[in-house]
């Protein structure tokens, strides 16, 4: 099993809550080398967690365990989940954060954490990335079966995620998606992602209107910098999804836009 462990989650730096799971990881598996995906995941937004990791797994040696604590349901009946996926394992509450992950051609098992053995005692009934979570991935890391941590479940009870789907129109050569989250930059992510762009515009993307919030920005571009400083631009972003930003500024507030938000992509009118 590696030794690597990858942290997602909602917390944010304010508070001791990452600090506190980094030390109940080491107190268990001394040699487990913890990364951090990000903490600064929109409060409660599985959406953008179960973007960000889709994303982000791939670059990691195979039998990563990747945790992502993104958690509204923590205390009630919800399920707490391994997920094994194209050679990685995730953990995490079963409200369709790993979702993208659960298609055929990813999933490989899937068992519900059920150890109490390797929890922390007296388990909070708010911090279960501490109390349960945490602990589980240690003794993973330090070599324990994944089938180990509990009874095995079907890929097809497991919760996966109410997602608009993409619009797209051939007739009116249009696309119609919506912002998933912002980055620390705060350029703005959608579910808009590059292979629709050139399925139905190929090479004409330097001519296209991209309406958000009722700003109209013409063309995609290849760099931010193709933009003069301030000016908000289009561009498909590393994660190859169509994104929002202004050069050397912060779209979301230049905007005023933020998750859930319309966005279309059309040909401009001849």
């Amino acid at each position: 099993m590696s030794r690597i462990v990858t942290l997602t989650t909602d917390f944010g730096l304010a508070d001791e809550y990452v600090g506190v799971m980094k030390g109940v990881i080491l107190a268990r598996a001394p040699e487990a080398t913890i990364i951090d995906l990000s903490h600064g995941i929109e409060r409660q937004n599985i959406r953008q967690a179960s973007l960000l990791i889709r994303s982000a797994y791939r670059f990691f040696p195979a039998k990563t365990i990747h945790l992502v604590v993104v958690d509204p349901g923590v205390g009630s009946n919800r399920k707490l989940i391994l997920l094994l996926a194209d050679g990685h394992l995730f953990m995490a509450p079963d409200n369709g954060v790993l979702g993208p992950l659960l298609e055929p051609e990813h999933f490989q098992a899937a068992y519900e954490v059920q150890c109490e053995q390797y929890y922390l005692a007296p388990v909070s009934s708010t911090f279960h990335g501490r109390d349960i979570l945490a602990p589980v991935a240690a003794h993973l890391a330090a070599g324990l079966d994944p089938a180990a941590v509990g009874p095995a479940v079907s890929r097809q009870a497991l919760t996966k995620p109410a997602r608009p789907a993409v619009k797209i129109n051939l007739l009116q050569f249009t696309i119609r998606g919506e912002i998933t989250g912002k980055d620390h930059f705060g350029n703005l992510q959608t579910n808009i992602d590059a292979g629709s762009l050139n399925v139905l515009y190929g090479k004409a993307i330097s001519s296209l209107r991209v309406i958000v919030k009722g700003e109209t920005i013409i063309g995609i571009q290849g760099a931010y910098t193709h933009k003069a400083p301030g000016e908000v631009l289009a561009i498909v972003g590393s994660r190859g999804v169509l994104e929002i930003a202004v050069n050397q500024g912060n779209a979301a507030m230049f905007l005023d836009a933020g998750t859930g938000d319309e966005v279309t992509v059309k040909m401009p009118k001849t």
